[in-house]
C-alpha cells in the first residue's frame, strides 16, 4: 500500500465499506501539553501562543470543538510558590496569565477546554523525594485545602474575571485517579479517593463561574485493573462525579466493561465519555494502518457501548528524531495521518441534522 497517496486510500476505504457510514458521537482530541513542555507549558520561556493557536486550528480542522489539556501535571509543581517549610503560598503570575491567554485563543478558534488538574501517573510510592511527597500531601485533606486557597482558587477566579469560565467544558481532577489509589496515595484507599472527589468538586462549584461545571476524576479500563464494585452506585466511590470518564488502550479497539457501561448509560443518570483512546501501550509500532483501524474500531465501540463522546490520544507530537510517543499522535513528523482524516469525516457526519 502506498501510504503517501492518503486521499485516494481514504476514499477506497469508504467505497469498500471499511468505514461506517455514520457515527453518532462527536470525537475530540487530547493534547495534554504543548510541544514537549510537560509540567512547564504555561510558564514564561515555554508558553508559545503561536503553537497554541496552531493546535486549536488543527483540532478544529478535524471537526473537533473540544480539546483536553492538563494544568498541574508534575510532582514538583513549578507553577506553585513554595515556602522553605514546603507549604504552598501562591501560584506564579506568568502561569496564570498564560492559562488565560490560552483560553482566549481557544475562544477565537471555537474550542472548549476539558481541563485536567493532577496526573497520578507520575506518582511513585517507592520514591521518597520531596516531589512525590508533595503529590500525596496535596491529594489529602490538609494539602488539598492549601492548594485550593493558594493556587486553584486564584486561578479559577482570574479565569472567571477575564470572562473565560465558559471555555471550560468540564474538569477532570486527576488523570486516571485509580493509579493513585493503587499506589496508596489516598488515605483510606477508595474511601480517601471518594472524599477527594467530593471535597474538590464542592470547592470548584463554590467558585464564581464554575457553579455548574461538570467535575469528575478519570479512570482506566483494562481487564487486569480493578475498579470499585460500587462504581456506578448512587452512594458508591464515585458518587460525587458529575460524569464518568474512562480511558482505554487496545489495538483492536475493544472496550472493557462495555455491557456494564451501556446499561448504566442507557439509564441516563450521568454522561459517560471515552476521555482517551489509542493503540496498546506496549505496541511500539508506528503504523498508519494500525492507527486507522484502531481509531475506527474505538469510535464504533464507543458508540456501541453508550459513550456520549470520545477523545483521541494525542493530537500532535512534532518532536523530531527517535520519538516512540509519535505512534499515538494524529499529527506526527510534520503531517497529519490517515486516522485524522477519518475523525474529520466522522465528525462531519455526526454534525449533520
Amino acid at each position: 500500500m502506498f501510504w503517501g497517496w492518503r486521499g485516494s486510500w481514504f476514499a477506497v476505504m469508504i467505497a469498500f465499506g471499511m468505514i461506517s457510514p455514520a457515527f453518532a458521537i462527536p470525537v475530540g482530541f487530547n493534547q495534554a501539553w504543548f510541544k514537549s513542555d510537560y509540567g512547564k507549558q504555561y510558564l514564561d520561556g515555554a508558553f508559545d501562543p503561536v503553537e497554541v493557536n496552531r493546535i486549536f486550528k488543527l483540532a478544529k480542522s478535524g471537526g473537533a470543538d473540544q480539546v483536553r489539556l492538563w494544568l498541574f501535571e508534575t510532582t514538583n509543581y513549578p507553577m506553585l510558590i513554595w515556602s522553605p517549610e514546603g507549604r504552598i503560598t501562591g501560584i506564579r503570575e506568568d502561569y496564570v496569565r498564560n492559562v488565560v491567554r490560552m483560553l482566549g485563543i481557544a475562544r477565537e478558534n471555537g474550542i472548549r477546554i476539558y481541563m485536567t488538574l493532577l496526573d497520578p501517573q507520575v506518582y511513585r510510592p517507592d520514591k521518597t523525594d520531596q516531589d512525590h511527597a508533595r503529590f500525596k500531601w496535596i491529594v489529602n485533606s490538609t494539602g488539598g485545602r492549601e492548594f485550593h486557597q493558594a493556587a486553584l482558587g486564584p486561578l479559577l477566579r482570574t479565569i472567571h474575571e477575564a470572562g473565560f469560565s465558559d471555555r471550560i467544558s468540564r474538569i477532570d481532577l486527576a488523570n486516571e485517579m485509580d493509579a493513585a489509589v493503587n499506589r496508596f496515595a489516598f488515605e483510606g484507599g477508595w474511601n480517601g479517593a471518594s472524599k477527594f472527589l467530593c471535597d474538590w468538586r464542592a470547592f470548584i462549584h463554590s467558585q464564581a463561574g464554575f457553579e455548574s461545571t461538570p467535575v469528575s476524576a478519570s479512570l482506566r479500563l483494562h481487564p487486569l485493573l480493578m475498579l470499585p464494585g460500587s462504581l456506578f452506585e448512587r452512594k458508591g466511590s464515585m458518587a460525587c462525579a458529575d460524569f464518568f470518564d474512562f480511558h482505554s488502550y487496545a489495538d483492536r479497539g475493544r472496550i472493557h466493561r462495555c455491557d456494564e457501561i451501556r446499561k448504566y448509560s442507557s439509564a441516563g443518570e450521568k454522561a459517560v465519555i471515552l476521555g482517551e483512546f489509542g493503540q496498546a501501550y506496549f505496541t511500539h509500532c508506528y503504523s498508519d494502518e494500525l492507527q486507522f483501524r484502531n481509531t475506527r474500531a474505538y469510535i464504533e465501540s464507543a458508540n456501541a457501548c453508550g459513550f456520549k463522546e470520545a477523545l483521541a490520544w494525542r493530537l500532535s507530537d512534532i518532536r523530531e528524531g527517535e520519538n516512540p510517543e509519535a505512534r499515538y499522535s494524529f499529527e506526527a513528523f510534520g503531517t497529519t495521518r490517515p486516522a485524522f482524516d477519518l475523525i474529520r469525516a466522522e465528525n462531519g457526519r455526526s454534525s449533520r441534522p
